[in-house]
Formats: structure tokens, sequence, C-alpha cells
């Protein structure tokens, strides 16, 4: 995600008034990471959802099922998201509180097609699992839900005749070694950890709409009935509209759709172009893209939001302000491309460690910008890590936090920019050449799986040759060796 204030090509991020009180103190050690969920294809939860936009109404109803592996032998229940919840009871700031309030309500929630016992509680379920009904290798839980789209929300929104759907339906909450992971909805950047999945989704929509999502949108239906199947994503983001028109193209295999609205025509050509160019970057840097097709929607959604990443479906705004004026927002469409590699195939906790997918797109976005585009940023970099020295100093901060620990403005150069910074100095440090073998090797040895802090570092050191653990000691803790 870029938020229109932390991005590095905007104006004015380092004059940001920070009021900070609280001491953060610094995490000694990580565990290693444990793949026993996330690297076994055949322990992948798969959702079957029906849906049918009601336009009139701004809501989707329908009927969702989860098949999902029984990862431990006594496992007692089952934990859904229910994200859309957030906008029900907003409590995050005047500012970004939507004009309409939204919501996801939950109903007939069964067990292997038996009535379960179940807790609703903000913007989390709880699902009880039946005595001796987790004997099987798998179970399939399955819900009626209605949701209520907010107007003006934040991802999840609804502008004229166009409903972004974002976080819109019960998401299986991430298992691992740590047990469930059920952390609650902040608007400090992207709280929605996920584990890979496979998905059958079938979109009822009126006469007229266009059904853009995180799947292969060429293989659909009718006009009002689109079903699509997509395996191995993270989740499944739509935008169903009557506003859109496209415009295609291809980076190597893959089909690069940019979807427009009236009066963007004048970056519609230059912001395709970006896209495809920084797929074929990615791809030549980072390693395949491993889908056939990928989606960037311009348009505005929600407040402050420049961009958003979801697989295989991105959204931009269309221009941002620069210091020569309103220019195409090239950056913000690279930066949520960057995304399908970090977030999107190599995952991570965005909440407990988000500098992980933000930081390594961020450099991706620049590295993009300064060879394809000719942006030369490194002295803003520098005096950005500057203010990052300056912040830690005063509060204690690193780049290395829960999304909980950081205000707003400390977040974007905390967790994006200070990152950057530090993989820009790394190539100073051992080369370019070596620093992007550093990230194919990442990328290829975590595919599809959640990588760590430590599992960075790990690829960073066996690669390099080097122990560089000092090196990003300094640049992520602020540890003085």
């Amino acid at each position: 995600m870029i938020r229109r204030f932390i991005t590095g090509w905007n104006i004015g991020l380092l004059a940001c008034v920070l009021m900070i009180t609280s001491l953060v103190s610094v995490p000694e050690s990580h565990g290693a990471t444990n793949h026993k969920v996330e690297a076994a294809k055949e322990k992948r939860p798969l959702y079957r959802i029906e849906a049918r936009y009601d336009e009139a109404a701004s809501k989707v109803i329908g009927h969702v099922s989860v098949q999902l592996p029984v990862w431990e032998k006594n496992m007692a229940e089952v934990y859904f998201h229910l994200y859309p919840n957030a906008f029900q009871h907003w409590k995050w700031g005047e500012e970004t509180k939507p004009r309409k309030p939204g919501y996801l309500k939950v109903e007939n929630i069964q067990v292997d097609q038996v009535k379960a016992d179940h807790l609703v509680k903000e913007t989390l379920l709880k699902v009880k699992l039946p005595e001796g009904g987790n004997s099987n290798d798998r179970v399939t839980v399955s819900m009626d839900y209605e949701l209520k789209l907010p107007k003006g929300g934040s991802r999840l929104n609804k502008v004229g005749k166009t409903a972004f759907l974002a976080q819109w339906y019960p998401m299986l909450a991430v298992y691992d070694r740590d047990g469930w992971h059920t952390d609650p909805y902040t608007a400090t950047g992207d709280p929605f950890f996920s584990q890979i999945s496979d998905f059958d989704v079938t979109f009822h929509v009126p006469k007229g709409y266009k059904v853009i999502t995180s799947a292969d949108d060429s293989k659909g239906g009718s006009d009002t009935t689109v079903t699509l199947r997509q395996t191995g994503i993270r989740d499944f983001a739509a935008v169903l509209s009557q506003d859109y028109e496209v415009i295609s193209g291809k980076a190597g295999k893959v089909r690069v759709n940019l979807w427009y609205q009236k009066g963007m025509e004048d970056v519609v050509q230059p912001l395709h172009e970006v896209a495809v160019d920084s797929m074929k970057f990615f791809c030549r840097h980072f390693g395949s893209y491993p889908y056939n097709e990928v989606d960037v929607v311009l348009g505005e959604t929600g407040y402050g939001i420049a961009g958003m990443e979801y697989p295989g479906l991105v959204t931009s705004v269309d221009k941002i302000p620069t210091r020569q004026g309103m220019q195409p927002a090239a950056n913000v469409v690279a930066h949520e491309l960057a995304h399908q590699w970090w977030y999107g195939v190599v995952g991570n906790d965005q909440v407990k460690e988000p500098w992980l997918d933000e930081g390594l797109t961020t450099f991706s976005e620049m590295l993009f910008m300064h060879d394809k585009m000719g942006a030369d940023e490194k002295e803003w970099l520098v005096k950005a890590a500057e203010r990052s020295e300056a912040m830690h100093k005063e509060n204690g901060i690193t780049s290395v936090e829960p999304l909980y620990k950081y205000p707003d403005p400390v977040y974007g150069l905390m967790v994006y920019t200070r990152p950057a910074a530090m993989l820009w100095n790394l190539m100073d440090e051992i080369g370019k050449d070596k620093v992007l073998e550093i990230l194919r090797t990442y990328y290829d040895q975590y595919r599809f799986r959640i990588a760590t802090t430590v599992d960075f570092i790990r690829v960073a050191n066996e690669v390099s040759g080097k122990d560089l653990t000092d090196f990003f000691n300094h640049w992520l803790y602020f540890n003085e060796s």
C-alpha cells in the first residue's frame, strides 16, 4: 500500500511532526520460521463463495464455505476475520471515518453441515468445532453472509457505479506454531495477514457490470453471472463496476490490464506502459510472475490511500503531486505491482513485521524508477535515513515493530523508507548484482510461503558470503556493534 503522505515521491514527508510519548523496546531475537503449515500445497484452504451484488442497497449477499486442514489433532475452534465490521463503529479518527457505515454479518454457521456454536466480537468470528469433529484431515466451515458497503471506507468502498471489494468475505485467520493469529483491525498500515489458498467464486451482478478480480478474468461467464477459479493466492479482491474501460498488453506471457474511468484518458497510455515495463523489470530481476494476468485499477479507494495491493489486482490513483506539478502516478503503479512479489507470492506477517513487504516493495519501486524512469532519489533517501535516526533517538521506535506501535507518520518513514534506504546502501556495500541475487534467492526459497526478518537476513548472509548481521541490526533495530 502507498498512503498519499508517505510515498517517497510526494512532497513534505520529512516535515512530518511527531508527537510520541511511549518508549518502545527493541526485540532481541526472533524465532525461526516454521513452514509446517505454509509449505504443503495439499494443506491449502479452499474457499467457495457465492456473491450477489445489490447495487441499489450497496450490499453483497451470499454464501461462503471454507474447506480447511485440521492442523492440530485437538483443534477446538476456527477463527475468521470479519474486517468490514471495523466500518460499523469506527474508532480510528474522524477524518478517516466512512461517510456511511458498513458491516459483514454472518449467520447459519455450520461445520461439516452441522450447526456450530460461534461467537462474533467486532472483527473476529470464532467457530467451535464439535467434539470429535476434528478427527478428519479437513473440515468445512460454511455460512451465509451479508456485506454492507461503507461509503468512503478505506479499501472497501463504493464510488458511483463502482464497488471496491477488499477483505469483503469472512477470511480464515492464519494458523501456525504460535496458534491462531487473531490480530485486531487498525487503521495504520495493512493488518491483513493471510495464507495461500484456493478460490472458487461466483458473482451475480446487474447487467452492464464488469467483474475485475484477483483471478484470470478472461475466464468468466455470462453478462450477469461470472464464475472464477484461482489457485495459490493469499486473498481474493474484486472491483464491480459500470464505470471502467480497459487497455491491455503483455509483459512476456502475463496479460497486463489497466482499468480507467472517463477523464483519465491523458494518463492511460503512460501508466499502462509503466505497468507493463515494471512487470517485465520485476520478473527479470526477482523471478517469474506465477499467474496469467494482473489488473491495475485507477481510482480512489478510500481516505489517503494512493494505491493498494492484492494478488492479481492493484489499485492506484491516476495522478500525484510532484515537484513538477501533477503527474501520472507512475511510482504508485510500480510500487503496487512490486507487491505481487513481496506479499503476494512471498508472504510475511504484515501485522508483526510490516517492513518486510513494504520495505522490499519500496526499494523495488525506487529501483525501477531509477533504472527505467531516470528518477534519482539517493540524496532524499540519505536525508530520510537521517530523519529516522533522529526519530529513534526521540522515541525508541525501530523498523521492526508490530503495526500497533506506529503512529501514522512514523510508520511511513520506518516501515517503507528506511528499509529502502538500507537496501540502497547495501548496494554500495556489496554491489547491485549481489543485492538482486539476494532478492531472487529470497523469492525462490519463500514462494507461496511465509518469511520472517530472520529468514531474509539468513538469505542475505548466504548469498553475499558475508556476515551482514551487524549491518541489518543497525538499519532495522538501530543497534550498534
